[in-house]
């Protein structure tokens, strides 16, 4: 045996003893890490169906306050008059607001209307007898506490389980008394559970306790136990084989009791990440220990180990740094050498590609920009995809030129669309400067709105400010006959959806009836003027000059009380917009021909 072998003998022993000791310690601690991590995600994901139903239940709730606080409601259930039913509960109005079922009940417990619907057949189906059982003057779905109270939550109608709001019925100010109930309701059909599926990305199924349940299910309701006392649903993970993991949540219904099994299968990526890291821990030990034993034997070559250690330094440093040109340097005309020229070779190349790359992604990204919001272009760019969002206080502003239409008999395309440029890119900058998201433009219509994607407490303030300027920049536009041009301009504040949908043309849009009625108040207004709705007047009347217009009559609305916004309030102490100075802005950009 030779001093060679003896020393690979000496080093080899030792360092394999270690090699097993740290493979077993380190592989039980990666075992551990990676069950409580995959427990843990699995616990969000159930989390987060129980959060996207709570989102549904929660829409169809503020869909059924503002039906059940409406005069027109308040009215029927006293008179029955059938043109309440055949301007409001259309099929139009089912599938619009995707409900099954709809029941109007008086304080006596009788049914003054109930339909169900099928969005198959597209045909109304009679009220359902076992739920109109339940909504009798002594049950439990009939008694408010106050006129604020509420029920939500599932049930079982028909054999299906079904999303159910009941609110007292009220006036508009959401006072009483209360003359009865509105019942809405949304079945939870196997379309309603798959699109539940496709919007979680989980695979996932709903059970009814009722149903004939498999063993498998019986084991796992067992394990849940009761949930009578329990505020939130209790929720089980265990693992099914090797490849997938089983969550089980169990839902009460409306009053509280166990009535349905939701059932998730997921995939045991954490598990197989950490089989893997597993797998590559042991390889990793192991070729560190080749190394290791590889760099004792070169030590009787050492002119070659220093110059391998010195190409392997500064290849790392490159990679470390990011740094591609840089180059590495090898002395000598052997192969060492050859392969430093190799690597200088592909450095060379990949800085070429990646120089390449990064300008097409940023001229890629700031396309994106252009079009969408900072938050949704970043959104798509990292998920591919963008899930709409609820805003609770978001303010609208829409306006319009006026005798754009007969100005366009007048001019040339060229010269009217050049016109409309400049008059939109000076709106453009306003938006820009006080931190507003331009939705769309619409022939010669302009909308844009405050409180979205980023939420901010003076959003009114900063439409208000934006139509203000925008007064002054189109009076500073003058029309082929010379004429100061227009703006009709309309405001309100409410509640929207916000986000984008579909998969090509993306746009940022907004959806709800706080949009239409903004929509409303730019047609009803009157040239050169500002209409708002009362929710915005609210906002706006300690910093703002406002005048009471009156009641107006708004399509598809009724009369509602609406406000001309006028200027700022000389006696206003503070607003939380500082003023905007339309000449300190961009005195340029504003002037028109």
């Amino acid at each position: 045996m030779n001093l060679r072998h003896k020393t690979l003998l000496v080093t080899t022993l030792p360092l394999l003893g270690l090699l097993v000791i740290l493979y077993s310690s380190y592989s039980a601690i990666l075992q551990r890490s990676y069950g409580r991590l995959e427990r843990q995600d699995a616990q969000r994901n159930l989390q987060r169906v129980d959060e996207t139903l709570a989102g549904d239940l929660a829409q169809m709730h503020s869909v059924t306050q503002d039906w059940a606080a409406w005069n027109d409601t308040y009215a029927f259930i006293q008179n029955a008059n059938p043109a309440y039913i055949e301007s409001n509960l259309s099929k139009y109005a089912f599938e619009s607001l995707r409900l099954n079922v709809v029941a109007l009940v008086n304080r006596d417990g009788d049914l003054v209307y109930g339909a169900g619907y099928d969005f198959e057949t597209r045909a109304f189906l009679p009220f359902p007898s076992d739920l109109a059982q339940q909504l009798t003057p002594e049950s439990p779905l009939m008694q408010f506490p106050h006129l604020a109270y509420h029920h939500k939550g599932i049930m079982v109608v028909n054999g299906q389980l079904m999303l159910v709001v009941v609110e007292p019925i009220l006036r508009s100010d959401a006072t009483g008394p209360a003359r009865g109930a509105l019942l809405m309701g949304r079945t939870l059909s196997d379309e309603v559970v798959d699109t539940l599926a496709l919007r979680t990305r989980l695979d996932l199924k709903l059970h009814l306790l009722d149903d004939d349940l498999p063993e498998t299910l019986q084991t796992a309701l067992a394990s849940l136990g009761e949930v009578s006392d329990s505020t939130t649903p209790a929720t089980l993970v265990r693992s099914h084989s090797a490849d997938t993991l089983e969550g089980y949540v169990l839902w009460p219904d409306i009053y509280g009791n166990p009535q349905a099994l939701l059932e998730v299968k997921l995939p045991r990526d954490i598990y197989r990440q950490g089989q893997i890291s597993r797998y590559y821990l042991g390889w990793s030990l192991l070729g560190s220990y080749l190394i290791f034993t590889g760099g004792m034997l070169l030590l009787l070559d050492r002119v070659i180990l220093r110059r391998l250690l010195r190409l392997s330094q500064q290849v790392q440093h490159i990679g470390r740094s990011n740094d591609l040109s840089q180059r590495v340097q090898v002395q000598g005309t052997d192969e060492l050498n050859q392969l430093g020229n190799q690597i200088n070779d592909m450095l060379g190349e990949l800085q070429i590609s990646n120089e390449k790359l990064a300008t097409e992604q940023q001229k890629a990204e700031q396309l994106l920009l252009n079009i969408l919001p900072a938050a949704i272009a970043g959104e798509l760019m990292q998920a591919k995809t963008s899930i709409p969002q609820h805003f609770d206080e978001v303010t609208i502003l829409f306006a319009d030129i006026v005798g754009f239409t007969s100005l366009s008999h007048h001019l040339s395309p060229i010269k009217l669309v050049d016109l409309l440029n400049q008059i939109f890119s000076a709106f453009d900058s306003l938006a820009e400067h006080l931190g507003l998201e331009k939705i769309k433009t619409i022939g010669d219509a302009y909308m844009v709105a405050a409180g979205l994607p980023l939420r901010r407490p003076d959003h009114a303030e900063a439409i208000a400010e934006m139509a203000l300027a925008m007064q002054q920049v189109t009076t500073s536009f003058k029309a082929e006959s010379g004429e100061p041009l227009e703006i009709r301009i309309g405001i309100n504040t409410g509640v929207v959806v916000a986000g984008v949908i579909g998969t090509k043309k993306f746009i940022y849009d907004l959806w709800g009836d706080a949009v239409n009625v903004a929509s409303r108040m730019e047609s009803s207004s009157e040239p050169g003027r500002i209409q708002v709705t009362a929710a915005t007047y609210d906002r706006l009347k300690d910093y703002y000059q406002l005048e009471y217009r009156g009641r107006t009559a708004i399509k598809g609305r009724g009369e509602m009380e609406t406000y001309w916004l006028l200027g700022h309030r000389p006696d206003a102490l503070f607003c939380p917009l500082k003023k905007f100075s339309l000449e300190a802005h961009n005195p340029g950009a504003v002037l028109g021909p």
